[in-house]
């Protein structure tokens, strides 16, 4: 048992390192192709959070759940189409979105539409919504267990030095923290993870 003689928040907590590493080696180092390394540490990383919360995990998706997790998600692809409009022109954005799109290059858009349906968009959203934030938000209290949250998840994106990555990872993490801190449920975070990460990617990317 992976929490035999440990108390799970501590286990949690040390998770972090780890995600820090993979991320590393996703986005600097990326021995591998970036889909499938993306796909191996985001599962990786959801087995890792099953395993501590040791817990049966049950999907009852309503209709309002699941319209209130399309509708975010569309919404938040919204505000980052006005963002990349009003910013196109500054090279620091330009350049850093457009070194993201770099990374589609060698994978076929069905291969990364059905990698970010899984396992990467649910396994981003049951380990940092689901174990990060459910722990750290029964830790050190709601508000700050889910800005903690948010922040670390931008945080693991700091090495790229990518500003638009990191802002994006620090207001969807926002975003998709409070959609998990006010439903309970992973559910309508995982929808809304899933829609935005397919608009951005495959469906309509900023050009």
């Amino acid at each position: 048992m992976i929490c035999s003689g440990m108390n799970k928040f501590n286990v949690t907590a040390a998770s972090l390192l780890l995600a820090a590493i993979l991320w590393a080696l996703i986005f600097l180092v990326r021995p591998l192709n970036f889909w499938l390394m993306m796909s191996f540490s985001t599962l990786l990383l959801m087995v890792i959070s099953i395993l501590i919360n040791r817990e049966k995990i049950e999907f009852h998706p309503s209709s309002r759940i699941l319209l209130l997790g399309a509708i975010s998600g569309i919404l938040l692809y919204a505000l980052f189409f006005i963002g990349f409009q009003l910013t196109r022109t500054n090279p620091i954005f330009s350049e850093g979105i457009a070194s993201v799109y770099d990374l589609r290059s060698a994978t076929p858009n069905i291969v990364i539409a059905m990698l970010l349906l899984f396992p990467i968009a649910p396994g981003e959203e049951v380990y940092w919504r689901g174990l990060i934030q459910r722990r750290f938000m029964g830790r050190i209290g709601g508000n700050a267990g889910f800005l903690f949250t948010a922040l670390a998840y931008a945080l693991v994106h700091l090495p790229t030095i990518n500003l638009p990555l990191i802002l994006t990872a620090f207001i969807g993490g926002l975003v998709w923290g409070y959609l998990y801190k006010a439903t309970g449920q992973l559910q309508p975070v995982i929808v809304s993870h899933v829609i935005f990460d397919l608009l951005i990617f495959v469906i309509a990317p900023f050009s």
